[in-house]
């Protein structure tokens, strides 16, 4: 008589086919753009890229462990600039529109500097935490830095920053956004994929004045007529 032997624990089971290398730096091409080009409509900036295990919450806008001071750049800086100042800059910064304005440009300076250095992008002097549009946007830099990545040029072009007449504790600022198409760069300097870009938008960000100054609380995008 023949025993009844149990199977090994992989008998008779199919393989998950493994996907190449390649796939997962194409997906991440798809995130990053789903996540900076947006939809128009007036709705927050797209999507962030899926979270690597581990990782800290998509919905976080530092890129600083807990207790960390925030090295995020201030209120004065230029889109594309190298040169930043440091976020002291926008704590003593003023309740007036044009700071509210220096704020929306440092925060797109960092999103770019971070894009490019491979890092997470620390916006925590510059929004509030609630923003989802700034949440994805860090997001974006997280998964890069997690994949070891970084972009060959800035993902946005922000140009006609321009801020409304305060109303009380509240402030817009509106702007034209471009959405470039960027490298994606692996440590070895190699350029391994490429997310395209997306025609100019325009964008309104709703500040709130904080006793810390103003911090953005959304981020709204529509498309412009032709």
């Amino acid at each position: 008589m023949i025993a009844n032997q149990p199977a090994g624990p992989a008998a008779g089971r199919p393989r998950r086919p493994v996907p190449p290398a390649g796939a997962l730096v194409t997906g991440l091409g798809v995130s990053l753009v789903l996540a900076l080009t947006g939809c128009g409509g007036g709705e927050p900036a797209g999507a962030a890229a899926p979270a690597v295990a581990g990782s800290a919450p998509a919905a976080s806008i530092t890129g600083q462990p807990a207790g960390t001071p925030s090295t995020t750049p201030g209120a004065g800086t230029t889109v594309g600039s190298s040169t930043t100042a440091g976020a002291g800059a926008v704590a003593g910064a003023s309740d007036s529109p044009g700071a509210a304005a220096g704020v929306v440009t440092a925060y797109f300076t960092e999103i770019d500097a971070a894009s490019r250095a491979g890092r997470v992008a620390d916006v925590a002097a510059l929004a509030l935490p609630g923003c989802q549009a700034c949440a994805l946007d860090v997001g974006v830099t997280r998964d890069l830095a997690q994949r070891g990545l970084r972009t060959d040029a800035d993902p946005y072009a922000v140009t006609a920053v321009d801020a409304r007449p305060r109303a009380g504790l509240a402030c817009a600022v509106t702007f034209l956004a471009t959405t470039s198409s960027v490298g994606l760069v692996d440590p070895a300097g190699r350029r391994v994929d490429e997310a395209p870009g997306v025609p100019v938008r325009s964008g309104t960000a709703e500040l709130a004045l904080t006793g810390a100054g103003w911090r953005i609380q959304t981020i709204r995008y529509t498309r412009r007529q032709p």
